[in-house]
């Protein structure tokens, strides 16, 4: 039942975000973070000392990522440069940008492992463990919802 309501509950918030058109990207993201941010509190039942201390840790945390994601953007764009014309390729500058593409990606897992090691020190294990599980059931139900979404309005792509 509860699985049921979360669903009515994401279908009626998507519907919402997605069916304003003139909507930026950031204001989509905000709004499912958002929502994603009250979800949190219930499934992990979080009390206000736990919510508070979660959250500075958790959005410093987010934020962090979405920079990793823009500069991996940047990076594979470059990429996307550089091999418009093969017979002007540049090895080099494939292989620089390789590097700082692969740093980047080593820097955001440490990012993640440090994440998850400082919410260790706030939540209790099986809170630790709920937060795994929603992460996973909230990106499919996300995932879900958008192809959903697609599959209605295929002429918005």
């Amino acid at each position: 039942m509860r699985f049921y309501i979360f669903s009515f509950a994401l279908i009626l918030f998507f519907n919402q975000v997605f069916s304003q058109p003139g909507r930026f990207y950031e204001q989509r993201r905000s709004k499912i973070e958002e929502f994603k941010k009250i979800k949190l509190i219930e499934a992990l039942d979080l009390t206000q000392e736990e919510s508070e201390r979660f959250f500075v840790i958790y959005n410093d945390h987010q934020k962090r990522m979405r920079n990793f994601q823009k500069d991996r953007e940047r990076i594979i764009e470059q990429m996307n440069k550089l091999v418009r014309d093969e017979s002007k390729f540049q090895e080099r500058k494939f292989i620089e940008l390789e590097q700082k593409l692969l740093s980047l990606e080593q820097e955001a897992l440490k990012n993640r492992h440090d994440f998850y090691l400082a919410v260790k020190n706030i939540l209790p294990a099986y809170k630790v463990a709920k937060f795994y599980v929603f992460e996973r059931d909230f990106i499919i139900q996300l995932n879900r919802l958008l192809m959903e979404r697609r599959n209605r309005n295929p002429k918005e792509e």
